[in-house]
């Protein structure tokens, strides 16, 4: 965990850097709420994942104060191009809406990611609830909800665990295979969250998640809340999360619950 006197960004210190992710809730919401069950039209990828216009409209926002408030650093976001820094060493990768699928379909449990990331490490982290008004931000090991700190549970035996993954569909037949095994070994299971679960594991109520087919978007923003709250993440392999590389995530509440997940998931 980062030393919460160590500043995280150049530019601010670690107390600053906080209120400004907190503040970034008051620019995606407003447009989120204003599309969230209107019945207007999607779009589909290439890969057949959904996208709105809701999605490319909080992305620019965000660019936007993001971009003002750091110019030479660059912006990575899953809707528009890539934008270059100026040799700052920080990017900043945002998911508008994580789980626009549930977005489309009119349920609640969808987000917006942020992750700050410097040598290709998430270095903070900011997970918005829009419409259950949860907003985590991690930064020099602290993490919080709605400003309060949070931990993740103390669980570290297997069979005292709730652990968690979006869509079996997701899951390579062998990752599922260990999920099966993990969800066995487990106190209880449950499918759906998307970016939800992550950040129930930060607050304790959630005790292992296991994805893969993830992009960096996906993962930049969640990494550090989970361990500013105590957690430990990796890839799902046991390998380090890495902005460039990582497709997968093993995150736990703690050391001992990883090193179990993480055995029998290689078992």
């Amino acid at each position: 965990m980062s030393s919460a006197h160590t500043q995280i960004h150049s530019q601010l210190s670690n107390a600053e850097l906080a209120v400004f992710l907190s503040t970034l809730k008051d620019i995606s919401r407003p447009i989120i709420t204003d599309w969230f069950r209107s019945g207007r039209s999607i779009e589909w990828k290439a890969d057949d994942s959904p996208v709105t216009l809701a999605d490319k409209a909080v992305e620019t926002a965000l660019r936007s104060a993001i971009g003002a408030a750091f110019p030479a650093d660059a912006i990575l976001g899953e809707e528009h191009a890539d934008t270059a820094g100026t040799g700052s060493g920080y990017s900043w990768v945002i998911d508008p809406i994580d789980g626009t699928r549930a977005f489309i379909c009119g349920r609640p449990v969808f987000g917006t990611l942020i992750g700050l990331v410097r040598d290709d490490v998430p270095v903070a982290g900011y997970i918005d609830m829009p419409m259950l008004d949860e907003c985590y931000v991690s930064v020099g090991g602290r993490a919080t909800l709605n400003g309060a700190q949070i931990s993740t549970s103390v669980v570290t035996d297997l069979a005292d665990a709730r652990i968690a993954t979006t869509s079996p569909e997701a899951l390579t037949t062998p990752s599922l295979d260990a999920f099966y095994r993990l969800s066995a070994a487990s106190a209880t299971s449950t499918y759906g969250g998307d970016c939800h679960n992550y950040a129930l594991l930060a607050a304790g109520h959630i005790d292992i998640v296991f994805e893969e087919g993830l992009k960096s978007h996906d993962i930049m923003g969640v990494v550090d809340v989970m361990r500013s709250a105590g957690g430990v993440v990796t890839e799902k392999d046991g390998s380090p999360v890495s902005l460039q590389t990582s497709t997968s995530l093993l995150a736990a509440a703690t050391p001992e619950l990883h090193a179990a997940a993480l055995a029998l998931i290689k078992s």
